[in-house]
């Protein structure tokens, strides 16, 4: 028993200096983690304005991926049931002689039509910037050698 206790009581001691010799742990944020974060940059959207110039897709990393957007949203939103701004240009797959994405059909509900007889949102699938979200013109914050699969 005697042989035991002075085990544990040299561990303890051994613990306790060696805690206090070591140095204190670096963070990966490389800041004190009380120092005020610094406010990213501002960074500018793949196309600025939908519709001007020839707006280039942004490739998708997997299958069944929301496409991306590739324009800012400021002006569109808030999205509401009443008005959906989305709506307006990707209805269709061109607009103005520019062929456009199309909302899928899987966002339009299979049993409610219009008086013209096209197809109604589904009110799950209003809020498009829940899947759908704007991208911006930024290096990757860490190095990576991931290569997406979409086919």
């Amino acid at each position: 028993m005697k042989k035991t206790v002075s085990i544990v009581l040299a561990t303890l001691v051994a613990t306790v200096i060696g805690c206090a010799t070591t140095m204190a742990p670096t963070p990966m944020r490389g800041a004190d983690v009380t120092a005020p974060d610094k406010a990213p940059d501002i960074k500018q959207y793949a196309e600025k304005t939908p519709g001007v110039g020839q707006v280039k897709l942004i490739e998708r990393t997997f299958v069944g991926q929301p496409p991306m957007v590739p324009h800012s949203i400021e002006k569109y939103v808030p999205l509401t049931i009443e008005e959906n701004a989305c709506m307006e240009c990707h209805q269709t797959d061109e607009i103005r002689g520019q062929k456009i994405p199309k909302i899928g059909t899987s966002h339009f509900s299979k049993t409610i039509k219009t008086k013209a007889g096209e197809p109604v949102l589904e009110m799950s699938r209003f809020q498009c910037d829940s899947c759908h979200v704007p991208q911006v013109d930024a290096k990757p914050l860490v190095e990576t050698q991931f290569i997406g699969v979409t086919k």
